[in-house]
């Protein structure tokens, strides 16, 4: 009798524990070994957060069969404990069901590869760099270094700067008096020193032409595609190179003017 006891009490909940463990290891081998394997994934950080996140889902729920297995071993009602159980989760699913919504939208966000820490986005008016991506929050920081924190179900609308190559236009303002041509040569030998100098353009800069007859300028538009984010630091470069150049040329840029006529 004694022996019995020992064995239901005792001996049968540490082989459903080691049951579990056993499962649980030979479970997240194969879904590591599908993510490693797995040409669409690859080795990239958002992987490893859906691996990780799979693998702790799949470790509580081992963990719940196992407490419910070793419940039924020492003779408690799981199944009236199952019901009761639904009907908790029922009312803590009414009390919090907005984080149920935070989380859902959070695991949705990491699914979809909307954006990741480091990603640059825009959510409504906010712009700024994603410092932390949690399965609740999204954390985002400017540019001036203000952090905003949003509820994940509040990110309807995202854009991300960070996923494609950046398509930069720059307009160059030149005096009316210049000649067409003359600017349209120097503002080549510009792109061509660019597209040979700055090391994160996509594709040559062009030279599209006179894009607008503005009030006091002639506008011409250059284009080129560039590394997400870099469409900043390549306007700035550019000016600085049509700067130099135009002064070389004796290419002037308009600038506001005021004439005075004496009587």
């Amino acid at each position: 009798m004694l022996e019995q006891i020992i064995t239901k009490e005792v001996i049968s909940p540490i082989f459903i524990v080691i049951i579990a463990i056993l499962f649980y290891s030979f479970i997240k081998k194969v879904v590591i070994k599908m993510f490693r394997a797995s040409s669409k994934f690859g080795v990239h950080k958002k992987s490893m957060t859906i691996m990780n996140l799979i693998i702790n889902i799949i470790k509580y729920i081992i963990i719940l069969v196992a407490l419910l297995a070793m419940l039924n071993v020492w003779g408690v009602d799981t199944k009236a404990l199952v019901a009761s159980l639904g009907i908790a989760g029922v009312v803590a699913g009414l009390a919090l069901q907005d984080l149920l919504k935070d989380l859902l939208a959070g695991f949705s966000i990491i699914i979809d590869d909307e954006y990741d820490v480091g990603d640059n986005i825009k959510i409504g008016t906010f712009r700024g760099d994603v410092i932390e991506l949690g399965l609740k929050n999204t954390k985002i920081r400017a540019y001036s270094g203000e952090v905003m924190t949003i509820s994940n179900r509040n990110v309807n609308e995202v854009i991300n700067y960070s996923t494609h190559a950046s398509k930069c236009i720059i307009d160059i303002s030149v005096a009316y008096e210049a000649e067409v041509e003359e600017v349209e040569n120097v503002l080549t030998q510009v792109c061509e020193k660019l597209s040979k100098s700055t090391p994160y353009l996509l594709s040559d800069v062009e030279l599209l032409g006179v894009q607008e007859l503005d009030d006091s300028a002639v506008v011409f538009r250059l284009v080129a595609d560039c590394e997400p984010l870099k469409d900043i630091e390549f306007k700035r470069a550019v000016n600085r190179m049509v700067k130099i150049t135009f002064d070389e040329n004796n290419v002037t840029i308009p600038y506001p003017q005021v004439v005075v006529h004496n009587e």
